[in-house]
């Protein structure tokens, strides 16, 4: 299963039937690992695929994922230090086995195994990192090359969350065939609503007011993608039996509250009805769904 995220209005893609399951209400980067999980549980499947683009890369989310056996594949951000001419911390490798980093000089940084807390500032949310050092930076003759610093060496901070990170980047760029594919599930909901149906932009304001507008569209491109997939007269048996199972609880519900006694008479004479639609009539047992 593979599942595809667009960022405004948050809305989820499966990629094999291309319906709209969610448009969340939440920041981006926070919004990855709970719409995928909903859609999951959604879904009933024990693992699926997600696209994002780099709107939501972000390590907490993709390590959450990770946990929940969903496989990220969400866009790389660009770094977030500005270009100064010194060696990026791309080009220090890090060693697993020895949990060290090599710099470009091929000298070693440890660190001292203490976790570290970033407070997190503005929508960055507190996180925990290690950090690797080296003295040979003192003699180095590269060092105006790595640091700006007259005084302490090259730093390298490594997050809680990067070896998630480095795997979902790893997977994106080895697989760029695969990621593309979001771009086209993403595209085709949104060019139906704004080419097809004139939906380019909301009569209402206001958050709430916006996304249930919004919501009203996708429900019309869903009710066109059920007839594609199941047929006019599937579509409509289908909902006709969803609509009569909430009118049989909500009664039985009523009913016994307020006619205790004539509860079962009720119940009786419901199980009779029956549901016509065109092209055919059928009749529909209630008791086989209770």
């Amino acid at each position: 299963m593979r599942l595809t995220l667009s960022a405004s209005v948050l809305p989820m893609f499966p990629a094999k039937r291309k319906v709209v399951y969610n448009t969340g209400n939440v920041n981006d980067t926070r919004a990855l690992s709970s719409m995928a999980i909903e859609t999951k549980e959604l879904l009933k499947v024990e693992k699926m695929d997600v696209l994002a683009d780099n709107g939501y890369h972000t390590g907490e989310e993709l390590k959450q994922c990770e946990t929940e056996n969903i496989t990220t594949y969400v866009s790389p951000k660009a770094p977030a230090t500005k270009d100064t001419g010194l060696y990026p911390v791309t080009a220090f490798r890090y060693n697993k086995q020895e949990d060290t980093y090599t710099c470009p000089e091929g000298q070693i940084l440890f660190t001292n195994g203490v976790w570290y807390r970033h407070s997190g500032q503005g929508k960055n949310a507190p996180y925990q990192f290690r950090r690797y050092t080296t003295g040979m930076c003192k003699c180095c003759t590269a060092r105006n090359k790595c640091t700006s610093s007259k005084q302490n060496g090259r730093v390298i901070d490594r997050s809680e969350f990067a070896e998630s990170i480095e795997q979902n980047n790893q997977r994106v760029i080895t697989n760029p065939g695969y990621y593309r594919q979001r771009q086209q599930l993403v595209e085709h909901p949104f060019g139906t609503l704004k080419r097809q149906r004139g939906f380019i932009f909301t009569l209402l304001k206001g958050k709430e007011k916006v996304l249930g507008e919004i919501g009203l569209g996708f429900i019309g491109y869903n009710l066109t993608r059920c007839v594609s997939i199941l047929g006019i007269v599937k579509l409509i048996k289908a909902l006709n039996k969803c609509c009569l199972l909430i009118l049989w609880f909500e009664m039985r519900a009523i009913l016994s509250l307020l006619c205790p006694f004539h509860f079962e008479m009720e119940i009786c004479l419901f199980n009779k009805i029956k549901i016509y639609h065109l092209p055919n009539a059928y009749e529909l047992n209630i008791e086989r769904y209770i």
